[in-house]
């Protein structure tokens, strides 16, 4: 296939996506909220509109992790060193995660002076700051190696 014609195939499925998901956000906007009667509620939580929008968001959370896994197999077979130097990574990141997950967290709901109708079970606060934890931890060490590696690199000459 050319590649002008993929580029365009490309542009027109991308904005046909975005056409579909903005037609699903106008839906939920204008449906029920928490003023609404609760048989408002109720025939828009069964209705088309709200059905509608979970059932594309589901099918784009399923293609994007498709699309991802068949990123991975075709770059395994094309540049299998690079990508398992990745997957090692996500690996890492996994392991890190878990790790601080493990740890676990003293905050709790009064600790962190949460309004009493915004309560949240421990296990939540657990995981995300486990998270944060990691995101924070990644970003000293990508830091530290933009830093290090101009130096290491003058090291060895």
């Amino acid at each position: 296939m050319d590649t002008k014609k993929l580029n365009l195939y490309m542009s027109i499925l991308k904005v046909g996506l975005v056409a579909i998901g903005v037609i699903a956000c106008l839906f939920l906007f204008g449906g029920a909220d928490m003023n609404s009667t609760m048989e408002e509620q109720v025939s828009f939580r069964d209705g088309m509109s709200l059905g509608f929008s979970v059932s594309f968001t589901g099918f784009l959370i399923f293609a994007c992790i498709g699309l991802i896994l068949i990123f991975f197999v075709v770059q395994l077979i094309s540049n299998p060193k690079k990508t398992i130097m990745s997957i090692i990574g996500v690996v890492v990141a996994l392991v890190l995660y878990l790790i601080f997950l493990m740890v676990g967290t003293s905050d709790t709901n009064e600790s962190l002076q949460l309004a009493l109708d915004v309560q949240v079970e421990q296990g939540t606060i657990v995981s995300t700051t486990a998270g944060l934890y990691l995101v924070i931890t990644l970003i000293v060490i990508a830091l530290l190696a933009a830093v290090l590696a101009p130096v290491m690199g003058k090291l060895r000459k």
